[in-house]
């Protein structure tokens, strides 16, 4: 059976994933990482060269052996990053229509002055 293609969120989560535990385990081998996690080298292999996703008892496990939160890994496991931020038009159309012109004519000299620096 064939496996599926990755979305684009699986490749950006696996990219994410692999750029982390380079930074975080700087100067320790895969071997040395996969020792102190528990973890076979040839699958923290595949997590360094975004082949797999690590399981979330695998996340933990890196976690634990490099002492950080599960966050600092896998984005997966922050608790922010799926909350839904305000965005600017949003916030934008909540206002009475005096205040949008006010918003407008900030924004407007603001993109000016922006302009003139650079």
């Amino acid at each position: 059976m064939p496996r599926h293609e990755l979305s684009a969120f699986e490749k950006h989560i696996r990219r994410i994933i692999a750029q982390n535990l380079k930074s975080a385990s700087w100067g320790m081998t895969q071997a040395e990482l996969g020792a102190k996690s528990g973890i076979p080298t040839s699958t923290i292999s595949g997590y360094f060269a975004q082949r797999s996703t690590p399981s979330p008892g695998n996340v933990q496990r890196l976690a634990d052996a490099l002492n950080m939160p599960k966050s600092a890994i896998d984005p997966r496991f922050d608790d922010h990053l799926f909350e839904k931020q305000p965005g600017i038009e949003d916030l934008y159309n909540q206002l009475s229509p005096n205040r949008q012109q006010i918003v407008l004519h900030v924004a407007q000299e603001q993109l000016t002055e922006q302009r003139r620096q650079s």
